[in-house]
């Protein structure tokens, strides 16, 4: 897995492409701040591209022009790195379908599952962290997904950070038909139809909740 690794934040982007270099990906960290990063992805067409981003007006912007590298290269996955969650571009990100990712900084400190994240990017799918899905779903107003318990929450946001069903068994200390009981059941309750392909499951629950993320009028 190629990435290339770089933004305006230079000491975060650093300490990502270390990680990414540490469990044996081949990473490069550009210098020179956003556009010098847009122009190298460009060139050397790696197979992710992680941009830092921050809160600014001017980060919206940037946002764009990297989501259209993804549009005019569909075999490059782009991920957003952030000191902070911001809701807008989530849902900017969900709505290219897939090969896209948003880590929040904390996330690092967790380095196996920012490598898992980049990896489902690589491959077209989902790579958003437990903080991302988190702030989606505080603040989407879907009435179904706020009516959840506890238990389906929990089932849900791995569902959306593209776990399968084995995997979130295990990670929840959970039996496996356990998990497929709650899925399908969280599934239903959201009007939405039972998936098998993890990808296309996450995009259905994080579209689902993408919907309306500010209170009914």
């Amino acid at each position: 897995m190629r990435i290339m690794v770089g933004g305006d934040d230079a000491p975060l982007a650093d300490r990502t492409a270390e990680l990414g270099g540490s469990y044996g990906a081949e990473v490069t960290a550009t210098a020179g701040g956003f556009s010098a990063l847009m122009r190298a992805a460009g060139r050397e067409r790696p197979n992710v591209v992680v941009t830092t981003v921050g809160p600014s007006y001017a980060d919206h912007g940037k946002i764009g022009t990297a989501l259209n590298l993804r549009r005019g290269d569909p075999a490059a996955g782009v991920v957003l790195l952030s000191r902070f969650v911001e809701v807008s571009y989530t849902e900017d990100l969900v709505a290219v379908g897939g090969g896209v990712g948003y880590l929040q900084a904390g996330s690092l400190n967790r380095p196996a599952d920012v490598v898992l994240a980049l990896r489902r990017v690589a491959s077209g799918g989902f790579g958003f962290d437990e903080e991302v899905i988190g702030n989606l779903f505080a603040c989407t107003w879907v009435p179904e997904l706020r009516s959840l318990g506890t238990v389906e929450r929990e089932v849900v946001r791995l569902v959306a950070e593209g776990w399968s069903d084995d995997a979130i068994a295990a990670r929840l200390w959970f039996d496996e038909a356990t998990v497929v009981k709650v899925v399908t059941e969280v599934f239903t309750k959201l009007g939405l139809e039972p998936e098998a392909d993890t990808t296309r499951r996450a995009f259905a629950v994080l579209s689902r909740a993408a919907e309306r993320t500010s209170p009914p009028p």
